[in-house]
């Protein structure tokens, strides 16, 4: 039987916009379960444990903002850390999209999810070939929002027959890390684009062209 493991991370708020332009976004990891990663993973553990890092998991935006455990490290051992990220998703048999909702275009609650609903749905529709070669979906999200969440039963309950929903923490699963940092990136892309970058950010990556051509050129590479 082949199997699919989907796994889910997003950036935003079903709540008050706070700032313009303001974006939704959820990323999806695809790991085919022929494809072992155990090998990448115990890498990747043993190369932080061999830096000297006490973290339970690699969690992007608090690493680049030094927040929540990150605020004991300096910044060349945060980046040292996020490479160690950059470096497993690069490195592990993976694929993902990205769907993202303009939230100036969605003036409430009700207008966010519908039009997330139909992006989902289009995302997954737009690549039923690849799906369809899988005997059993399973998906892995944290239900950190409820509204996603019955976003994803409603949209992958009716594309797919096969389909099972587990709830997941990312202290368990570094697949769900790595959604978190490629959701990360991605809204990093967009606020590069937009010329937008915060201070702690810009701090971050300090060298020119860093984040263009080491991360975001690189992640691309892993788009389903």
């Amino acid at each position: 039987m082949k199997e699919l493991s989907v796994f889910i991370d997003e950036s935003g708020d079903f709540g008050e916009i706070k700032e313009r332009p303001a974006y939704y976004l959820v990323t999806f990891v695809f790991h085919n379960q022929d494809n072992g990663i155990e090998g990448q993973v115990s890498k990747l553990e043993e190369s932080i444990r061999g830096s000297g890092f006490d973290v339970e998991y690699i969690h992007t935006g608090p690493v680049i903002r030094r927040e929540e455990v990150f605020a004991r490290y300096s910044i060349d051992e945060r980046r040292k850390l996020l490479y160690k990220m950059l470096n497993f998703v690069n490195g592990c048999p993976i694929s993902y999209l990205t769907v993202i909702v303009d939230r100036r275009e969605a003036a409430d609650k009700v207008a966010l999810s519908g039009k997330l609903a139909k992006a989902i749905n289009r995302a997954m529709s737009e690549h039923m070939g690849y799906f369809s070669d899988f005997d059993k979906i399973i998906v892995y999200y944290d239900n950190g929002q409820v509204e996603l969440s019955t976003i994803l039963n409603a949209v992958f309950s009716i594309q797919f027959s096969n389909v099972e929903f587990r709830k997941a923490q990312p202290q368990k699963y570094r697949l769900l890390q790595a959604a978190d940092f490629i959701c990360s990136m991605e809204l990093l892309r967009i606020k590069r684009n937009e010329k937008r970058l915060s201070k702690s950010e810009e701090r971050f990556f300090y060298k020119p062209q860093e984040l263009k051509k080491t991360f975001l050129k690189s992640i691309e590479k892993k788009q389903l």
